[in-house]
Order: C-alpha cells, then sequence, then structure tokens
C-alpha cells in the first residue's frame, strides 16, 4: 500500500513537472517587413442608386501589400484586400472587407470581414475601439470563426507632424470547444501627411501567440504608403 503511494507520488509529481515546463517553453521569435498600397475614396458613380446622402457616407477602399517570412526580402504573402464602410454617426462606422492572400510556401488563404467602430476625441487624444467578426475559408477544426477586440489611441503633439499612435488587438477564436483567447497584436506608430491626399506610415507591430506548446513571437517593422482620393 506504501509502495503504491509512493509510486502515484513520484508520477504525479512528473506530471506536474511536464505540464509546468510545456507551459514555460521558449517562444520562436522572428522579424518581418509588413509592407501596403491603399486607396480610398467615395463611390459617387452610385449616386443615382443610393442617393447622395447615401454616397456622402459612404468609403470604398482597396489595398496591396507584401508580408515577409523571418528574413525580410524572402516573400512569405502577397495579399489583396477590398471594403467598403458607412458612417452612421459622427463617432460610429460600420463596414467589411475581404482578402485574398497568396502564399507562397503555403495555401493560398481568403477571409471575409464585418467590423464595427467608434471614435471619440478627448482634449488632443484620439480614441477608438474597432470590433471585427471575420471568417476565414479553411476546413473545419482550424481557426475559422475570430472574434477581434482593438483599442487605439493617439496624441496630438502640437506644431508636430509625427503624432504617436498606439492601438492593442486581442484574437479570439469561436470554435467547437467555445471561446479560446489566442493571440494579442501590439503596435506603436506615427503617420507623416505629404499633402491632403498622400500619406505615409510607419510603425513596429510585436504579435504574440497563445494556447501553443511553442509560440511566435514577431516583430515586424510596416511601412503603409496611402492616397485618399477624397482630397485630390
Amino acid at each position: 500500500m506504501l509502495l503504491r503511494r509512493v509510486i502515484f507520488s513520484v508520477v504525479a509529481c512528473c506530471a506536474l513537472f511536464s505540464a509546468h515546463a510545456q507551459e514555460r517553453a521558449r517562444p520562436e521569435i522572428k522579424q518581418e517587413l509588413w509592407t501596403s498600397f491603399g486607396v480610398q475614396g467615395r463611390p459617387s458613380i452610385l449616386e443615382g442608386l443610393l442617393g447622395k446622402e447615401i454616397v456622402k457616407r459612404l468609403r470604398t477602399t482597396g489595398e496591396i501589400g507584401y508580408r515577409s517570412a523571418d528574413s525580410f526580402f524572402a516573400g512569405r504573402q502577397f495579399y489583396l484586400d477590398l471594403g467598403a464602410t458607412y458612417k452612421i454617426t459622427e463617432k460610429i462606422t460600420a463596414g467589411g472587407e475581404f482578402r485574398y492572400a497568396y502564399r507562397t510556401e503555403d495555401r493560398n488563404r481568403q477571409r471575409l470581414g464585418g467590423m464595427v467602430q467608434y471614435k471619440t476625441q478627448v482634449d488632443r487624444f484620439d480614441l477608438g475601439y474597432r470590433f471585427t467578426y471575420q471568417h476565414n475559408f479553411r476546413d473545419r477544426g482550424d481557426v475559422r470563426e475570430v472574434l477581434r477586440n482593438k483599442f487605439l489611441a493617439a496624441y496630438n503633439i502640437p506644431k508636430w507632424k509625427l503624432d504617436p499612435q498606439f492601438s492593442v488587438e486581442f484574437f479570439t477564436w469561436a470554435g467547437l470547444q467555445g471561446l479560446s483567447y489566442f493571440g494579442t497584436r501590439y503596435k506603436l506608430g506615427t503617420e507623416y501627411e505629404l499633402n491632403k491626399a498622400h500619406a505615409i506610415g510607419f510603425g513596429l507591430v510585436h504579435d504574440r501567440e497563445r494556447m501553443v506548446y511553442a509560440p511566435e513571437y514577431r516583430f515586424i517593422f510596416t511601412v503603409d504608403y496611402s492616397i485618399n482620393l477624397r482630397k485630390t
């Protein structure tokens, strides 16, 4: 009887040690480069169909982008985004987006998403929250339905063109086992307006995986160029 207790205690301690070791597995650190070119405008061609007031609140967007592998110039993904948003009130916007991604070493991917965003201003702070429901066109059992909660903040520095912008986004998988919080993405960046219509943005993103044995921690340098056709 005593021998059984000793064996049981040893097995239990080994199991606890193994679980603890798995939780503390060192993450894989990667560095990536993300670049994009985006255009946004108002679909004036639809005024006859939808009416001037509705079109005035609509914005259509298009974006092409490149994402590297761990080596900055080793391409991992090229993508095309097409989207539209509608300004419900001065602070609330809703919209949708479709992405097609060409991946060099994996299956190409597609996704469809819908979002609602709230923005407000407090003194010199621009604050925002965005909820996104994302459907990934993948096999059952994979991460198909994703809920994304993003919080944004920017500070307007007087007489300074490089205002700091910060955001944090939480990724939750809505799967057969319920909700699983599986990743966090932080971004610190800024944007420089070349003129009223053209702007270039720079940022540093830190992306952290959760709920996996050997998570990836990625440090990503981003460069974005955007054109607002409404201001040209």
